[in-house]
């Protein structure tokens, strides 16, 4: 069964900060580019979520696939992944360098798979990211 978004409870929304951005990239080894990449590539807002064609959706700035949510229910409310811009960005950079180390350290194999692991959308996510960090030039 797919996620309810409607047992999310409203909560004031909290930005993410310059600040939790870079102890975010620090806490989880990412580069701060990386980071300010996905955030744009990304394209989410806090308090704000998206619905896939699968029935799920993706939450805040990182778009954090409901997918994930089960997995930090022990340690993280949903509310707070939705509306709290740093619980997101940790959340999505745990994700980020998960995906990086399943990857046996493969960097862009792990950004792709943040997105998806079918071929053809973590490719073009891939390209997608890379393209976008060179704004940071």
């Amino acid at each position: 069964m797919a996620f309810d978004i409607t047992h999310i409870p409203e909560a004031p929304v909290q930005p993410v900060t310059q600040s939790c951005l870079l102890e975010t990239a620090q806490r989880f080894e990412l580069p701060l580019r990386l980071l300010q990449t996905i955030l744009m590539v990304e394209g989410g807002r806090v308090g704000e979520y998206r619905k896939n064609t699968n029935g799920t959706y993706d939450l805040g700035p990182m778009q954090v696939n409901t997918i994930w949510v089960e997995h930090f229910k022990p340690y993280i409310s949903p509310t707070d992944i939705l509306y709290n811009g740093c619980v997101n960005l940790q959340v999505g950079a745990w994700i980020l360098r998960a995906n990086i180390n399943w990857a046996e350290g493969d960097f862009w194999k792990g950004v792709g798979n943040y997105h998806s692991k079918t071929p053809e959308l973590h490719t073009k996510y891939r390209e997608k990211v890379y393209l976008t960090s060179q704004l940071f030039d």
